[in-house]
């Protein structure tokens, strides 16, 4: 026999709602549907704040370091700029065959300031008296080559020319080595880049005194020992066989002796030039 049917549910007995109540039904879940999705996406992406408890008094500074992100600097290679051409600086010391006499070489005369010109150089600086050896003191002054050098330095010389020896012919080698030396010491403590050209004694015949060849050696060997160029006008015979070189006193140049000395002098200052250091 078939079982009598129970009472009707609970929601079964709920009358159903009106088609308007249903809309609006829809509705309230629609929104909120919409209001639950919008807080839930703002709960996802909100930025946490970060909390930094206040420093108590006496504690240590916080140690952290802040994150920044690194920038780059460009770089530039320096530019090394070309020395600025300058006139060259020459400083003379010597006997009367570099200071001139009344015979000749005295002033824009002399070889040295022939040679300056032709080089476009400064100057020059000319420290010379008639008769001064490294040794034998000048009649005149009373001055050495040595004394010279070591009162009148040039400290800006590129180029520094010491020329003279004929006077010692009557001093002893060891005492001519000796002033040689203390003489390019001193020029090279006055100005250490300078070049020093040492030119040896001069006799203008063809037979030379045996007195001034061992004068020349000494002076030779103190030149090299300072790292000096050296000439040597004994065995270059300078001025010899040149006619109006000499003046009728035999010892003293004329202003044509001075242009020869010039034509021999002037391409060793032009080297020793070429390779001196920028400054």
């Amino acid at each position: 026999m078939a079982a009598r049917p129970g009472p009707p549910g609970f929601f079964r007995s709920l009358p159903l709602p009106s088609r308007r109540e249903a809309a609006v039904i829809a509705a309230v879940l629609l929104v909120t549907g919409l209001l639950v999705a919008g807080a839930a996406w703002h709960a996802s992406n909100r930025t946490i704040p970060t909390y930094e408890p206040p420093v108590r008094a006496g504690a240590p500074p916080s140690t952290t370091t802040p994150t920044t992100t690194p920038t780059t600097t460009p770089t530039t290679t320096p530019t090394t700029q070309p020395p600025v051409d300058r006139a060259p600086v020459l400083a003379v010391y010597g006997d009367w065959y570099v200071s001139g006499t009344d015979e000749g070489g005295s002033g824009a005369a002399g070889w040295p300031a022939i040679v300056s010109q032709r080089l476009g150089a400064a100057g020059p600086s000319v420290h010379a008296v008639p008769d001064a050896g490294y040794v034998t003191a000048s009649a005149v002054t009373g001055d050495t080559i040595v004394s010279l050098v070591e009162d009148a330095p040039e400290p800006a010389a590129d180029v520094t020319i010491v020329f003279g020896g004929r006077n010692d012919y009557a001093a002893a080698p060891a005492e001519i080595a000796a002033a040689a030396t203390r003489t390019f010491a001193a020029i090279r403590a006055a100005a250490p880049q300078t070049r020093l050209l040492v030119i040896g004694p001069v006799w203008p015949e063809e037979v030379v005194p045996p007195e001034l060849p061992p004068v020349r050696d000494v002076i030779r060997q103190a030149a090299a020992a300072s790292g000096a160029a050296f000439v040597d006008p004994l065995a270059e015979r300078w001025l010899v066989d040149s006619p109006g070189a000499i003046s009728t006193d035999d010892i003293s140049p004329t202003d044509e002796g001075h242009l020869r000395l010039t034509d021999r002098i002037e391409p060793l200052v032009r080297r020793l030039l070429a390779d001196r250091a920028p400054r």
